[in-house]
């Protein structure tokens, strides 16, 4: 029997993992929304659907600042009436040691990546409560369970989202809300260096591949709580 198509909020939508997820979500009959902080990738994205004769709506969002989530969240909900998969993708990272690490750099990692998922996260569960279901995908890395050095700041800030949305996941279970942890391993996004994408890109996983896969999983009964997936190269681990 057909199904009405679900609300989909992407962050960090205009590239890699989130802009594939935008499109394979959009080919599925999901109706997106594709946030993120650069109109011009919005618009791209927009054109690359448009090619496909497929659409998704699409709204500049900065995860870091609570009043721009807070405008995103009351868009959407007021449109549509609901969110019922907020997928958290948006991230950043700097590959540098942790003595090189400026505090900057620190608190634009953090803010991303942990405050960010923080902030689309409590803006649309008190919704999905009400409705009694609803899903949370974290998009985070297998950085939250490896030492990679060089990438202390980013660990961090994923080791920290991981707990947080263990936390949340055992709070909000009996009320029918679903919180899956994605731990993907090297992905070829621009996120990495166009040196390291040369050298490791054939090894690397496709953000096509990493989409599918969380697609997949969201399609799962209700009554199926997947909690954990993790996707890594078939060769293993980097050295870079």
């Amino acid at each position: 029997m057909p199904r009405d198509p679900r609300i989909v909020w992407i962050t960090g939508a205009g590239t890699g993992i989130g802009r594939a997820l935008a499109l394979e979500y959009a080919r599925r009959g999901e109706m997106v929304l594709a946030a993120g902080r650069t109109p011009g990738r919005l618009d791209d994205l927009r054109r690359s659907m448009a090619d496909e004769r497929l659409t998704c709506e699409t709204a500049v969002c900065d995860v870091r600042d609570e009043a721009s989530v807070r405008h995103v969240a009351e868009e959407v909900l007021n449109r549509h009436g609901r969110v019922d998969v907020l997928v958290n993708n948006a991230g950043v990272t700097y590959f540098r040691d942790f003595l090189d690490t400026t505090t900057e750099q620190f608190d634009h990692v953090v803010s991303t990546n942990l405050r960010g998922l923080f902030l689309t996260t409590r803006s649309v569960l008190p919704a999905m409560i009400r409705s009694g279901r609803g899903m949370v995908v974290n998009i985070l890395s297998f950085a939250a369970k490896a030492v990679y050095t060089g990438s202390s700041a980013y660990a961090a800030s994923k080791a920290g989202a991981e707990t947080m949305m263990n936390v949340v996941r055992a709070e909000v279970r009996e009320k029918g809300i679903h919180i899956v942890n994605v731990y993907p391993g090297a992905v070829r996004t621009p996120i990495w260096h166009p040196k390291h994408q040369q050298r490791y890109g054939e090894r690397m996983l496709a953000p096509e591949v990493v989409a599918n896969a969380v697609c997949d999983l969201t399609m799962q009964p209700d009554s199926v709580m997947i909690e954990e997936l993790i996707l890594r190269p078939q060769m293993g681990d980097l050295q870079v």
